[in-house]
């Protein structure tokens, strides 16, 4: 595998979510290994994502940016998208990066994930404590992409769902 070089501009909020859920699945998504085909998870979540708040206009894109839908009112409100509650943390941090990059270039915004199938609304604020651990994880996600190797599988309760299962645990 090629080790790949890999500018802080270049970080995806994606990458980001998959820092924060599997290192490995971040290497692989970096190095274009694609194992998310054929998933009724993530067909699920594509449906509810098309068929949700369809009077919003949706991926909204800005540089390596991309929101599922922002409102603009008083204030900028990013929103993402997704399919349960019940693993947070990736699609957390994923709007974090959002606020924390827009924040960079002085704007401020509030962001919220949202749980439409669940009519939940989780809202969601940068402090110093998580723009801190950004600066890490950006970082530490260049040293991911400069590997030769993916990192070794750690085995956590949802790899059975992940369609890199197979490829890590067999």
């Amino acid at each position: 595998m090629i080790n790949m070089i890999l500018k802080e501009s270049e970080i995806t909020g994606v990458m980001v979510q998959y820092f924060k859920v599997c290192k490995r699945e971040l290497w692989f998504y970096i190095n274009q290994i694609n194992m998310n085909y054929d998933n009724d998870d993530i067909e699920i979540g594509k449906l509810i994502h098309e068929n949700s708040y369809k009077r919003e206009k949706k991926e909204i894109r800005l540089e390596n940016l991309v929101f599922d839908f922002v409102k603009n009112k008083n204030e900028i409100e990013i929103y993402e998208i997704k399919k349960s509650s019940k693993l947070t943390i990736g699609g957390s941090y994923q709007l974090y990066f959002y606020l924390w990059t827009l924040k960079k270039s002085n704007i401020n915004a509030k962001g919220y994930l949202v749980y439409p199938k669940e009519k939940k609304k989780k809202l969601i604020e940068l402090n110093n404590e998580i723009i801190n651990e950004l600066n890490e994880i950006t970082q530490d996600i260049i040293e991911i992409a400069k590997q030769k190797k993916p990192p070794k599988p750690i085995n956590k309760p949802y790899c059975k769902k992940c369609t890199y299962y197979e490829l890590c645990m067999i």
